[in-house]
């Protein structure tokens, strides 16, 4: 005989239409859970790197019998669960970073690029003077260092 196995929980297919910030259009996110709960906390981890927290419109589960959305919570109370979720994600989640300025970031490159000639010439035995790196190259390196650690 067979052995029986062990049933997993059915998952569902959930959907969340949210705004967010000024924009007119919706979003929606569609995610597959074994119970609202676990959709919402999807959507919550999914939303821990927005500068705000999303407006909830609808959170609807798919009826596959009669093909169409049936709301599964009030949005106002799936806002609030939201809002839990986020509050206790965000003290987990470090914050991100901003957004550098694109002239530092070509900078760095710049800097990079030029660090790394200077190791080649710092250990590229043509280059030493007496039978040891040429010092020259190796107050370079230092300086580009410094100028990248800031």
């Amino acid at each position: 005989m067979k052995k029986k196995r062990s049933a997993e929980a059915e998952q569902t297919q959930y959907r969340i239409r949210y705004l967010l910030g000024d924009d007119v259009i919706p979003v929606e996110k569609y995610f597959m859970a074994t119970s609202p709960e676990q959709a919402l906390e999807m959507f919550a981890y999914s939303c821990r790197s927005f500068p705000n927290a999303p407006e909830l419109l609808d959170f609807g589960k798919w009826n596959r019998w009669s093909n169409e959305w049936a709301d599964e919570s009030t949005k106002e109370s799936a806002q609030e669960k939201l809002q839990t979720l986020l509050k206790s994600t965000g003290d987990k989640q470090p914050k991100v970073d901003q957004p550098e300025n694109p002239a530092e970031i070509q900078k760095k490159k710049l800097l990079l690029k030029e660090l790394e000639k200077y190791e080649d010439l710092y250990n590229d035995p043509y280059f030493y003077m007496r039978g040891k790196p040429n010092p020259k190259y190796g107050q370079e390196i230092d300086r580009i260092k410094k100028a990248l650690a800031k």
